[in-house]
C-alpha cells in the first residue's frame, strides 16, 4: 500500500483524504439543511457547534490535501475527450474551492454574529472579524448559496465517476477505491 500517488494510482493518503472529505462535506450539507429547519433551542445550538467543528475539520483536510498535492501530484485523469477533461477539472476545482469557502464563510459568519468557533472544545479558533451585521449577512449569503449549489456539483462528480466505471469501464473509480 503506497502512501504517495503514482502516475496511474492514488496513494492511501489521497484516497483517505478524498473519502473523509466527501463524507464530511455531504454530512455537513445535510446537517446544515436539517439545522436550518429547527426552531431556536438548545439542541439547535449544540448542532451548530458540531457543524462548526466538523466544518473546521473539513478545512483542515482541505489544507492537508492542497499541501499533499505539492508533495504527491494526482495521477492523470482518464478522460475520453477534451470536453470531459475540462469538465472533470472544473468540477474538481469547484469542489476544492467550495471546501475552502464553506468553512471560511461559516467561520466569518459565526465571528461577525458575535460567536466564537471552537474545534470540539479542544481549542478556539482566532476571531477573523469582529461583530458586524453587514459582514454577517454577506458571509451568511455566501454560505447559504454555495451549500445547495454543491449538491449539483457533487452529483456531477459522482455521475462522472459512475460513467467512467459502468460505461467506459476504465479505472477512474477503481483507483480511488484502491483497487487494481
Amino acid at each position: 500500500m503506497e502512501l504517495k500517488n503514482s502516475a496511474q494510482t492514488f496513494g492511501v493518503v489521497s484516497r483517505a483524504n478524498h473519502w473523509l472529505s466527501a463524507f464530511l462535506f455531504i454530512g455537513l450539507i445535510a446537517l446544515g439543511i436539517y439545522m436550518h429547519e429547527l426552531p431556536r433551542s438548545p439542541e439547535k445550538f449544540e448542532l451548530y457547534d458540531l457543524h462548526k467543528s466538523l466544518g473546521i475539520g473539513l478545512l483542515m483536510l482541505m489544507i492537508l490535501r492542497l499541501v499533499w498535492l505539492k508533495v504527491s501530484p494526482n495521477p492523470e485523469q482518464l478522460s475520453h475527450n477534451k470536453f470531459e477533461h475540462i469538465l472533470a477539472h472544473s468540477v474538481k476545482g469547484i469542489l476544492y474551492l467550495a471546501m475552502l469557502v464553506m468553512p471560511i464563510s461559516g467561520w466569518i459568519m459565526s465571528n461577525s454574529g458575535g460567536h466564537e468557533v471552537a474545534f470540539f472544545d479542544l481549542f478556539v479558533l482566532p476571531t477573523l472579524v469582529g461583530e458586524n451585521d453587514t459582514v454577517h449577512e454577506i458571509a451568511e449569503g455566501i454560505h447559504g448559496t454555495v451549500g445547495p449549489l454543491m449538491i449539483v456539483v457533487i452529483l456531477l462528480h459522482v455521475a462522472g465517476a459512475l460513467k467512467h466505471h459502468f460505461i467506459y469501464k476504465d479505472n477512474t473509480l477503481k483507483r480511488m477505491l484502491g483497487k487494481k
